[in-house]
């Protein structure tokens, strides 16, 4: 049976903006850099799961174009039949609902398929319950425009972003519609690891100090230009190493670590032999060469070397389950309403 018959027999709903989650095999995000590769690759590798004698799979990949997609609507999931067989994200490891997760994930219905040889310096990232693997990392670091700083010391540590010499320079991720007020989206990953390492007073100095928010995808363009509106941009490491003004800007891996945002997946625990090609494909050198060369470091052994010396901070998977984290992002949520303009 050739690729194109053997295709054929799988079902590949790519871009199911406005669909259900459950009814999947695969479902799968990674950041927007990597989306049409990594698409392309579930769709060339999708087939080979029909070796194993499975089924056809139906397989999801949404673009993002805005709606509501699948997404969106997991952690409405109650049933395990719903569930996705395999799940591919970046969305922070939030994609269970409590009850679920109790009922379900702790029961060891879904495994992270993680296999050894991660690098050291990426040992962290790695979930001790082994319910999620991680494949890659994307790393925030500091985009530096020297021209607005003008003089003042380029910032080194992120406890350095607290210090009122940076008043009105800190910038990180958010969105909003041209024409409001308000931002309709912020990093919430920021916003908790800033607080998880400098307490809800340390984020409040660090928020004194920020006087917008832009998405991430601006920074590059905006950094070194006369329309910058900050010193300091937050931005993955990807995006930061983007930008073309490079006499006039910096890009700083922090000395005490780059924000780790891991890149993961799971799989339900008995779909693992039929989902094995894609597993494989997660975790396998090729891709992993991709995504190095693309600056998201990979786990897999290949790896090595691709994270700067500084090396990287992750708040853990242990924390991002516990209702600490609830409440904490709640607090984050309030002092980012209190300090920052049109919040």
């Amino acid at each position: 049976m050739g690729f194109v018959d053997r295709a054929e027999r799988c079902v590949f709903d790519l871009d199911p903006e406005s669909g259900a989650p459950h009814g999947w095999d695969f479902l799968g995000s990674v950041p927007v850099p990597l989306r049409n590769r990594v698409r392309e690759a579930v769709a060339q590798t999708a087939p080979r799961c029909l070796d194993t004698g499975g089924a056809p799979l139906k397989c999801a990949f949404p673009l993002g174009q805005g709606g509501r997609g699948p997404f969106e609507r997991l952690r409405h999931i109650r049933a395990l039949d719903d569930f996705p067989g395999m799940l591919v994200s970046c969305d922070g490891g939030n994609a269970f609902n409590r009850r679920f997760h109790r009922t379900h994930v702790e029961a060891g219905a879904f495994s992270g398929c993680q296999p050894d040889g991660a690098p050291p310096e990426m040992s962290q990232l790695l979930d001790p319950e082994g319910w999620m693997g991680v494949f890659a990392v994307a790393p925030f670091v500091m985009l530096i425009d020297r021209e607005r700083l003008d003089g003042k010391p380029t910032p080194r540590r992120w406890s350095d972003l607290a210090d009122p010499l940076y008043r009105g320079e800190v910038v990180f991720g958010g969105w909003k519609p041209e024409g409001e007020r308000r931002f309709r989206s912020v990093s919430e990953f920021f916003l908790l690891s800033m607080l998880r390492r400098f307490s809800v007073e340390g984020l409040g100095r660090i928020l004194a100090n920020v006087p917008t928010l832009v998405h991430s995808a601006q920074m590059p363009r905006l950094a070194g230009t006369g329309a910058s509106v900050g010193g300091v941009y937050v931005a993955p490491w990807f995006l930061a190493d983007l930008c073309p003004r490079r006499a006039m800007t910096e890009v700083v891996w922090p000395e005490d670590g780059a924000l780790a945002y891991p890149l993961w997946l799971t799989v339900q625990a008995d779909r693992r032999r039929a989902l094995q090609p894609l597993i494989d494909l997660f975790y396998g050198n090729e891709l992993a060469a991709y995504l190095a060369e693309n600056l998201y470091p990979p786990l897999a052994p290949c790896g090595r070397d691709a994270i700067p010396r500084g090396g990287l901070t992750w708040l853990g998977w242990d924390y991002l389950r516990s209702r600490h984290a609830a409440s904490d992002l709640k607090a984050a949520r309030a002092a980012f309403l209190e300090f920052v303009p049109c919040a």
